[in-house]
């Protein structure tokens, strides 16, 4: 949304209602429609003054108020940036990404990527316990809620064992029902690792998110219950949507 967009939206004086909460209810919804999705922040003090033209202590007002209702967080120095709700994404030994969305009440869907075969990393071979160079399957998507993006999921699967799981990928066969297929009837979370980066351009163009934001990674390794490994995975998830939540002894 260009400025110019946001100016000609600029509330009336209504009778009864003070200035300063018109601005913030203008703003409020503007946040809710992820009006600044792109730079993750409000414009500045100037730039909001003229648009409202008020002074900078009744915009001020209006920003506090903003962030009394937890929508953004000041940063002396810096800027207002947005807080968008946070998703509470369940880490445990069953964690399904469409089971976490659906319990929030939010439709999930994948979007295909990248699907081929490739030669194992040595770190990919040692967590899939594959001899270094063996074959595996690369799978990349995109992860959604309500059609925005929640992360970016590379997985990897031993070629051998499940040869032909690229096909029904492609033909949009759930990963779940593809698992089954090859005998896998059930599988656990075997380990999480936690830990943050910077996204590159690409991924920072896929999650819709600026590429100064830093990133949730979780790389992850799921077993059968013999406790071969099934899957290697590296999930990005954007920062300021999703927060992990890791159940200790293991509840849900």
């Amino acid at each position: 949304m260009t400025f110019g967009q946001l100016t000609s939206s600029a509330p009336g004086r209504r009778s009864g209602v003070t200035v300063w909460r018109q601005i913030a209810d203008t703003l409020s919804t503007e946040i809710r429609d992820r009006a600044y999705a792109d730079t993750g922040r409000l414009p500045g003090e100037i730039e909001l003054s003229a648009r409202f033209a008020v002074n900078r202590h009744t915009l001020r007002q209006a920003v506090a108020a903003l962030q009394t209702d937890g929508l953004v967080r000041i940063e002396p120095g810096r800027g207002t940036f947005v807080q968008h709700e946070l998703l509470d994404y369940a880490l445990t030994s069953r964690t399904r990404f469409s089971e976490n969305l659906m319990r929030k009440g939010l439709l999930p869907s994948k979007q295909l990527l990248t699907a081929r075969e490739t030669p194992a990393t040595p770190r990919v071979a040692t967590e899939l316990k594959l001899d270094k160079g063996a074959k595996v399957l690369m799978v990349e998507l995109l992860d959604e809620g309500n059609g925005e993006p929640i992360g970016l999921a590379t997985a990897y699967y031993p070629a051998q064992r499940f040869a032909g799981l690229l096909e029904m990928l492609s033909e949009g066969m759930r990963s779940t029902e593809i698992l089954k297929h090859f005998g896998v009837q059930d599988y656990l979370r075997a380990q999480s690792r936690i830990t943050t980066q910077m996204p590159s351009e690409e991924t920072a163009r896929l999650l819709k998110q600026p590429s100064t934001r830093p990133l949730l990674c979780v790389e992850s390794v799921d077993v059968d219950l013999e406790g071969r490994p099934v899957k290697y995975g590296e999930t990005v998830f954007c920062g300021d949507r999703v927060q992990l939540v890791v159940h200790a002894g293991d509840a849900a």
